[in-house]
């Protein structure tokens, strides 16, 4: 399943997390929690590495334990000396396509164990606590309880499991609402299951200066099917546009699954328009968009898979697009109906910093 280790390995590992006595995350606990793993205790300056003896090691390394330091401690309130049992599981592959294929593999394992997750997403800048995100993509699913929580989620190397206490890391993105630019990355998404009975998540930002809605959007698009991939969803988005002189049509339509494609209309915009090659757009007598929209466009982006995206230019060439047409603000943009719908999840775009159509 996962390469170094197989479904069934996989299994027994996450079953042992949900099952394991961590004693409010102090070290006691922990520590008898570590050995009944066959682990050894290892203290590092950054933690407690967790050595497996003759077993062969993952991608990402030993499992490690996370300490409540200074970026911790003001989101655990029960007194947890730990925040987080990190457990690699993938296999070495040093592609971003080969990591989100790990993660998808893993996912699908989990949930044939465990059930649809009831809450999935996709971390950006800053992730939990203010970390980095990875360079291929955060996606993440999470198996969420009243004590504990048991999440697959994106490292640097590949997929990894992290048993975490509920309340700081909910508690860390609750308190990231404060509506300031660039709180928050990624998308969050929610299915209606009694395991989120309790659970609060914060508003969106909107910013009205182009340059800061560029550099958000970029990041938002530059792993993203590597993220759709992983997780084995695909974004379906229209994106409205207050040009002057129309009603604010579906200016742009993105797909993203396991590969990313926008489309460019301009059927509604009249005199509006400027040359849309000159922003970059392909023109579908040169190259047919790649891709099934349900809107048919005489402009697309190209298609991209994981690792392809360079979401600074696509970025750029949408943005410019828009200030061509005479839009005045990103906050002139909104998303087509039914788009904050991914299958069973209702979904907030914290990344794009847009909704749907009120």
């Amino acid at each position: 399943m996962t390469g170094v280790r197989g479904a069934s390995h996989l299994l027994e590992l996450a079953r042992g997390l949900k099952a394991a006595d961590t004693g409010g995350w102090r070290e006691p606990a922990l520590r008898a929690a570590i050995e009944g793993f066959g682990w050894q205790w290892q203290d590092t300056d950054a933690g407690p590495l967790l050595l497996r003896g003759t077993e062969p090691e993952a991608a990402g390394g030993a499992p490690r334990l996370r300490p409540t330091g200074r970026f911790e401690k003001d989101y655990a309130h029960g007194g947890e000396e730990y925040v987080g049992l990190y457990v690699p599981v993938g296999p070495p592959d040093t592609s971003a396509a080969g990591k989100a294929q790990a993660f998808r593999t893993a996912a699908e394992t989990l949930t044939e164990e465990f059930g649809r997750a009831p809450i999935m997403g996709v971390y950006g800048d800053p992730g939990p606590f203010y970390d980095s995100v990875p360079t291929w993509g955060g996606p993440f699913l999470r198996w969420r309880e009243r004590e504990n929580t048991l999440e697959l989620r994106a490292g640097e190397h590949g997929p990894e499991l992290l048993l975490q206490p509920t309340d700081p890391v909910e508690n860390w993105f609750w308190r990231q609402g404060h509506g300031e630019l660039n709180a928050l990355g990624g998308f969050f998404g929610t299915r209606r299951d009694p395991a989120n009975a309790g659970l609060s998540f914060p508003g969106g930002w909107r910013t009205d200066d182009w340059d800061v809605f560029s550099r958000s959007l970029g990041a938002f698009l530059h792993t993203l099917p590597a993220e759709t991939h992983a997780l084995g969803i695909e974004l379906d988005l229209g994106f409205h546009a207050l040009v002057p002189g129309t009603r604010g049509p579906i200016v742009f339509h993105l797909i993203c699954g396991e590969r990313l494609e926008i489309v460019y209309d301009t059927e509604e915009l009249g005199e509006s328009s400027t040359d849309p090659r000159s922003f970059g757009w392909i023109p579908h007598t040169t190259r047919p968009a790649a891709l099934d929209h349900w809107l048919e466009s005489p402009y697309h982006s190209g298609d991209f898979g994981a690792g392809e995206v360079d979401g600074r230019a696509l970025a750029t060439m949408m943005v410019d697009t828009l200030r061509g047409l005479g839009v005045g603000s990103p906050k002139d943009l909104s998303l087509t109906d039914h788009a904050q719908r991914i299958g069973d999840y209702d979904v907030e775009y914290y990344g794009l910093t847009l909704r749907e159509n009120p």
